[in-house]
């Protein structure tokens, strides 16, 4: 892991040696990965966006680089609208610069549930307001 790499480094210039291509130049990568996510599991990205209760172009701007800052909910209930594994949501949630799922989180735990046991985003919501947590839809 990188975290445990550079911790071992004497230096931030011999840490840029070792790993040039982990370095994020830009945000297209989220927009790529979540393209790579789409292709993977055979989705449209009109279609996500409105199983993800998002604008129909919603998931189409952030792989085309118009929309750069999603939300962690919106990228969240994107992934539970496509059916990506919680590794796969872990790895765009960190790409996006947000925090990934934790589990000492109480919220974080129900939204991981979910993943685990392939709920809909509907049922992911249902469990987070039994619990009194914010759900992910927005309410309009």
């Amino acid at each position: 892991m990188l975290e445990h790499s550079i911790e071992r480094m004497d230096s931030l210039e011999e840490f840029e040696k070792t790993f040039p291509s982990e370095f994020l130049e830009n945000d297209d990568h989220v927009g790529c990965y979540l393209d790579h996510l789409l292709c993977r599991y055979d989705q449209k990205a009109s279609v996500v966006s409105v199983n993800a209760m998002l604008a129909a172009s919603y998931v189409g701007n952030i792989v085309n680089g118009k929309k750069r800052n999603p939300s962690r909910d919106a990228l969240i209930s994107i992934c539970l609208a496509i059916g990506t594994t919680v590794e796969e949501v872990q790895y765009l949630l960190k790409y996006a610069g947000q925090a990934p799922l934790y589990v000492r989180r109480k919220r974080d735990v129900v939204i991981w549930f979910g993943f685990m046991k392939q709920m809909t985003l509907d049922q992911v919501d249902e469990k987070l307001r039994e619990r009194e947590f914010r759900p992910l839809i927005r309410s309009l």
